[in-house]
């Protein structure tokens, strides 16, 4: 069969979610789960089996708040599947952009500034499709977001597949290289209906928790408290010291950080002190807003 004809008959997808919306959030996180629409089913299935075995009715960064609980052991869970089935074959990738609404305009931290949901969705659905090399695509987001699709989609869909300065080029099908994206009218999902979207809060929800953490997540585990890649505390929980909430959240990004290196995906906690991806072809790709691929 003709290989272009072939490449028509695939169908992408993205799934998206949102972390840090409200006015006053100094960080925003935008998440884009994507993919072939059957290897995404594939997950979504190995994700819904998790969850039932865990008796949890939906993953949330917001609910890791005791390490052992039920919805924290479904989310090391979901990481594990991500990274270990899916991320390292190059069924899925995993794109989070973060934003510092304190550095939109150059100047000092405005409490009052509104995140631009719909910049970081115009930059980061276009990197998606351009890595994966295809211009149709499904959008699927979190009915809650708090988003306006129809100028998103709007503009996305003006962008061509090649990128201003053609730094895409190798990553793409020559023959689309003129070729627009073409991305369908968003359809808005409950979250607990689907794990794809629970997934992008996750991803989303670790990047900004990593921002905000000032450094402390990432000296956690240089230090070494997350040896063996299973993050187990090296000294007793202090109350005085670190809240469980926190602890939790360590463990879960150490968790996430120890795969990626197991596996060489570029993931950092280095100098950036964040969450941050040094090759962004990588499957798993955290970037910050200012950084331009």
């Amino acid at each position: 069969m003709n290989g272009e004809v072939m490449r028509e008959r695939k169908v992408f997808q993205a799934y998206s979610d949102e972390s840090g919306i409200n006015v006053g959030d100094r960080y925003t996180s935008v998440c884009v789960v994507s993919g072939e629409a059957e290897d995404l089913n594939s997950l979504r299935d190995k994700l819904g089996e998790t969850l039932r075995d865990k008796n949890v009715g939906e993953v949330k960064f917001s609910e890791i708040t005791r390490w052992g609980w039920p919805v924290t052991e479904a989310a090391v869970d979901f990481v594990g599947c991500v990274v270990n089935d899916f991320a390292i074959y190059n069924r899925v990738r995993i794109d989070t952009i973060t934003m510092d609404n304190g550095c939109v305009s150059g100047g000092d931290y405005d409490s009052g500034s509104d995140p631009d949901l719909e910049g970081m969705y115009c930059r980061v659905l276009p990197s998606v499709g351009r890595r994966w090399g295809y211009t149709k695509w499904g959008l699927y987001a979190d009915e809650n977001s708090e988003v306006n699709w129809s100028g998103i989609v709007s503009r996305v869909n003006m962008t061509s597949m090649l990128s201003a300065k053609g730094s895409e080029e190798a990553f793409i099908d020559r023959t689309d290289e003129d070729a627009q994206f073409q991305f369908s009218e968003v359809e808005e999902l409950d979250s607990a209906g689907e794990p794809l979207v629970q997934v992008a809060d996750l991803f989303a929800g670790m990047a900004r928790f990593s921002h905000e953490d000032n450094g402390g997540c990432a000296e956690w585990v240089a230090r070494g408290d997350g040896r063996q890649g299973e993050l187990m505390p090296s000294t007793a929980w202090d109350k005085g010291n670190m809240t469980r909430s926190k602890e939790c959240r360590y463990r879960l990004i150490g968790r996430l950080y120890s795969l990626c290196r197991r596996h060489g995906l570029y993931v950092s906690l280095g100098s950036g002190k964040h969450l941050r991806t040094w090759r962004p072809q990588s499957p798993i790709n955290f970037w910050d807003s200012r950084r331009r691929y």
